[in-house]
């Protein structure tokens, strides 16, 4: 470092004073704050990379050390062992600023998942003050719970849990974070209904909750200040149709997303702030044959979920959404549109992957909706097939 520094001098001296002020002006970012220089570590692709900025001068040396945001993910790493990254995330936290607190702390093993390297980042994560929390039990070792600090911890904002209930860990009690505000819940299986309802009404201040891979039948929701949500449902493993019975309570709702291999059951709702709505139910229509009773009842599901989402301003349905509808005509036209205060519908071609037509009788039913000035958009891929629709006087249409 030294010997390229003279270099650079006699280069300077030799070229005039404008380059000086140039190679001043490269070395400004060492001198910016560590807040500055931690935001630009944390932009990085991985850890291991951040703390390699260490070897750059003095400066930088020790900057990594008092990084907030931690990210240890298994699969990024290249040709690594479990031993090996084991080994890693050990040196991480051994030197790490003990007295620097995290904000955002990640954490994601490969199959054979360690159980107490899992506990310890956990615990060290709640011991420094962790805000969001991001942990991925992808493994089948056996994990049997979390730390009991995790469970008293009263400060955490955000967590994410993925893989965590299924038999690579074991979730016996509910959790309870009363500061928390976002809850994303990640491949939860059929026995973690109670689980999840129970921890949702342990938490009074969430505003976003977000069900992924979901396989349930039923659950019920009871949120008070849940603003956002969505439940996305995994294709069963057996190739399975079934219905999904859905009790939700949340009086501040204002976006909502249902995505998935389900028909909903909803039971009656009131979402007198909803703005935007999301539906794309995908019924395998393609590969597995439905049991005639839930192919029957699945129309008239799917209506009787819109019109709980009545008050929404803007919808958004998928193409298969809309072949679900087209089922049941006799439902259709039995049912009035389910929105009336709609500014804004968009079709999509969602999920699906199949050529399939635009049904005239569903446009119809659900442009009803419409106000005057509102705005129907249809985006489709160019394989699908158009057939002709009528609009509603002063309805502007729109594709793509």
């Amino acid at each position: 470092m030294k010997r390229r520094r003279n270099q650079r001098k006699k280069k300077v001296n030799d070229d005039g004073e404008k380059e000086e002020e140039e190679e001043e002006d490269k070395d400004r970012i060492s001198s910016l704050p560590d807040s500055i220089l931690h935001e630009i570590l944390s932009s990085m692709d991985d850890l291991a990379s951040a703390i390699q900025t260490c070897v750059l001068s003095k400066r930088w040396r020790y900057v990594w050390t008092s990084l907030p945001n931690l990210r240890f993910d298994f699969n990024q790493l290249d040709e690594v062992s479990m031993s090996r990254f084991k080994r890693f995330v050990n040196q991480v936290l051994a030197l790490r600023d003990n007295n620097s607190n995290v904000y955002i702390f990640y954490f994601s093993s490969g199959y054979l998942v360690d159980p107490c390297l899992f506990k310890k980042c956990i615990s060290y994560a709640v011991r420094h003050n962790v805000q969001q929390l991001h942990l991925n039990a992808f493994g089948y070792s056996e994990l049997d719970d979390f730390p009991l600090c995790f469970f008293n911890y009263a400060s955490l904002k955000e967590l994410k849990l993925a893989n965590c209930g299924n038999n690579s860990m074991l979730l016996d009690k509910p959790l309870r974070f009363p500061a928390l505000k976002t809850l994303h819940l990640n491949r939860f299986g059929r026995d973690s209904a109670n689980f999840i309802t129970q921890t949702v009404g342990n938490c009074p201040n969430l505003e976003t909750l977000i069900l992924d891979c979901l396989y349930l039948n039923c659950f019920n929701i009871t949120a008070p200040k849940l603003r956002k949500l969505e439940l996305c449902y995994a294709e069963d493993s057996l190739g399975l149709y079934y219905e999904s019975e859905i009790v939700i309570s949340a009086p501040r709702l204002t976006s909502f997303k249902f995505e998935g291999h389900a028909s909903p059951v909803f039971s009656p709702a009131s979402f007198p702030c909803l703005d935007h709505v999301y539906v794309d139910v995908i019924p395998m229509f393609y590969r597995f044959q439905l049991a005639s009773i839930v192919k029957e009842r699945m129309p008239l599901n799917v209506i009787n979920m819109l019109g709980q989402l009545r008050e929404a301003k803007s919808v958004t349905l998928s193409l298969s959404t809309l072949e679900v509808l087209a089922m049941d005509p006799d439902s259709l036209r039995s049912h009035p549109s389910p929105f009336h205060k709609l500014k804004h519908l968009q079709l999509t071609q969602g999920g699906s992957s199949s050529s399939l037509s635009l049904p005239l009788n569903v446009i119809n039913y659900l442009s009803q909706g419409l106000s005057c000035d509102g705005t129907l958009v249809m985006n489709f891929f160019p394989r699908c097939k158009w057939k002709a629709f009528t609009m509603k006087n002063g309805v502007n249409g729109k594709h793509s």
